[in-house]
């Protein structure tokens, strides 16, 4: 676990705290997704209720490493001895019946059983339940390399399913490095490095191009935002363990082009529901179907964590933070709404209705949140679940883990929350103690403690929104009583479509011998009134228009972008928002915009991240 020992009281600590009771928390939940591995129905669907229980064990061991609430730890514990009861004679363990497995979502599930074990280890106290662990990884790997690889009798990796070119099967590479982490048995290693040599995509190699870095991932011919980021999730742990520098530079690169070209005002990916198609260039574009999964928000968090681990460089906290005040906090479900098709399949399907703790989509221009539960699975109750509501506590475990931490020997504050951090150097007992109330403010007052007197470098982040681009100001000093005052002024910035003309990006008709889930290649077309919008950012927050504050979120803002925030932080009466700014149009009438989070909680409330605006205004 995190040898910073942190107790917030802002809205990382929130998050975990609604995720611990809304989700993390309850025995009978875990219960039907172990009990998918006993009933094996994925093959039935080519459905993917297998990835639910180690998604969500993942998230749920990160967040415990934060909290340390030894009830949710006991809970945590209970399921995973219930899940190691589903292995098999042969160590087999599926969300498939044999007669279907290695198909569809089979290895995609199975990777995710690995995963939510590995770091349900991380913080495991018994010694005899770890070695329980670790023997039940081995037998269900062991198990897949004896059925996938090259030889007689085997399937090649990227012929285990029928998506994406295979990229939702390559992804277990993270897995499997980690368990050879763990037991230092070569044939891990072996595998691994079978599973690089594929290239990550049948006829596609993504770690290739990401390494010659001519083109942008969304070019790749494969665009599956959140299994392409896992697979390099994956080729970073292989470097970490092998030491080629080629896969290092191959993930800075790709980390860096999605960065370039796939980013929203939000901190998520995809216009186009979970594709890469240049979404930084295309957010403003008319779209029938959802955008910006919460799956590949979180994706995104977690890959910049190991990205700031990897080269220390703040760019990468910056992304976490932008992500996390906006498209992450925006999806949960704190009002308890059910999204619009769940009703819509509870009527047509016979599912028992059943409430979400997060949504999964989140709208850029004038729309609505709650339209679609993501990776919607009926569990054998009739109740149903999604992925996006299982991935949603690694959100903030990696939040709170980046927060303030320890690398190459500096204290890192990464991040501003309101409450201490506790942690030993040199011997010395030190206690970080933060005062803000950020980000409603840039003001922060820091308060570092030490039993005796230590010396160490403290990096203060200085956030990429104030313009500024030292990354961080060092202090280096003997501590033991100090203060230290950071004030970020937070202006009002305004941010307008990036002009483009033609560009052919994966996300139209799809037709191929082998696989059936995919997006081929779509000539896309630049229209004039996509230009006419415009995003207002006030600190890290992205401000958005929600209908019930003035104006219509749909409605055309003829306004200058200047506003002054407000004290009173109401949307409506019992409804509050953390940011609140006043403006007024230019014809005098007053209208409010609040943090992108608080918008449209209610899901029935038309809000927009990008204001219309009247043509040529900017």
């Amino acid at each position: 676990m995190n040898q910073v020992r942190m107790k917030f009281e802002g809205m990382a600590d929130w998050a975990a705290k609604y995720l611990e009771a809304r989700q993390l928390n309850d025995p009978a939940q875990w219960r039907k997704f172990v009990d998918v591995y006993r009933d094996q129905p994925d093959h039935t669907n080519s459905g993917w209720r297998g990835e639910f229980w180690g998604k969500m064990m993942r998230g749920g061991s990160l967040v415990y490493a934060y909290t340390r609430n030894e009830e949710v730890y006991q809970v945590l514990t209970g399921t995973v001895e219930d899940m190691i009861t589903t292995a098999e004679h042969d160590g087999r363990v599926s969300s498939y019946a044999r007669s279907g497995e290695f198909d569809a979502w089979d290895l995609w599930c199975r990777k995710y059983v690995l995963l939510g074990m590995e770091y349900y280890l991380d913080i495991c106290k018994d010694a005899v339940l770890k070695e329980r662990i670790i023997v039940f990884l081995k037998g269900a790997l062991d198990y897949i390399m004896s059925k996938i690889g090259k030889g007689p009798d085997k399937k090649e990796i990227t012929d285990a399913t029928r998506s994406w070119y295979g990229i939702n099967s390559t992804s277990i590479l993270e897995p499997v490095v980690r368990l050879y982490r763990l037991t230092g048995e070569k044939k891990y290693l072996d595998f691994a490095t079978y599973i690089i040599e594929t290239g990550g995509a049948d006829g596609i190699n993504i770690f290739e191009l990401a390494y010659e870095n001519k083109i942008k991932p969304y070019q790749y011919g494969v665009s599956k935002a959140y299994e392409m980021t896992s697979c390099f999730e994956g080729l970073l742990e292989y470097y970490y363990e092998t030491g080629i520098e080629k896969y290092r530079t191959a993930v800075i690169n790709y980390a860096h082009a999605v960065l370039d070209t796939e980013i929203s005002v939000i901190g998520s990916c995809g216009v186009t529901h979970e594709l890469f198609d240049h979404t930084r260039t295309r957010q403003t574009i008319k779209q029938d179907e959802v955008a910006q999964e919460i799956c590949v928000t979180v994706t995104w968090m977690k890959f910049c964590s190991r990205l700031f681990q990897l080269t220390g460089e703040s760019l990468f906290i910056d992304c976490m933070e932008q992500s996390f005040f906006n498209s992450y906090l925006g999806a949960f479900n704190v009002d308890k709404k059910h999204s619009r098709s769940s009703k819509f399949r509870h009527e047509k399907e016979g599912a028992q209705l059943t409430l979400m703790p997060l949504d999964s989509y989140s709208p850029l221009i004038p729309g609505y949140r709650g339209l679609r539960t993501g990776g919607y699975q009926i569990l054998g109750d009739m109740s149903y679940y999604g992925c996006c509501a299982c991935i949603c506590a690694a959100g903030v475990g990696v939040y709170a883990q980046e927060a303030v931490c320890i690398r190459d020997g500096a204290v890192y504050v990464n991040f501003f929350e309101k409450g201490s951090a506790e942690f030993e150097y040199d011997g010395a007992k030190v206690t970080l103690r933060m005062d803000t109330d950020y980000p409603v403010s840039g003001l922060v007052n820091m308060h570092i403690i030490a039993d005796r007197p230590v010396t160490f470098t403290l990096k203060v982040r200085v956030p990429a929104w104030t313009g500024r681009a030292e990354g961080y100001t060092d202090y280096s000093r003997t501590w033991q009583d100090d203060m230290i005052t950071v004030d970020y002024p937070m202006e009002i910035r305004a941010q307008y479509p990036e002009t483009w003309e033609e560009d052919l990006v994966y996300t139209g008709p799809f037709k191929h011998p082998k696989y059936q889930h995919g997006a081929g290649p779509l000539q896309v077309t630049h229209k004039p009134e996509d230009d006419d919008y415009v995003c207002l950012m006030r600190g890290p927050i992205t401000l958005a228009a929600d209908s019930r504050m003035g104006k219509a979120a749909d409605s055309v803002f003829d306004f200058e972008p200047v506003g002054e925030v407000c004290e009173d932080r109401r949307i409506v009466p019992g409804t509050d928002c953390l940011v609140k700014v006043a403006f007024k149009d230019k014809q005098g009438n007053p209208f409010y915009l609040v943090d992108y989070a608080s918008a449209g909680r209610d899901w029935e409330t038309c809000i927009a991240a990008w204001l219309p605006v009247p043509p040529k205004a900017q």
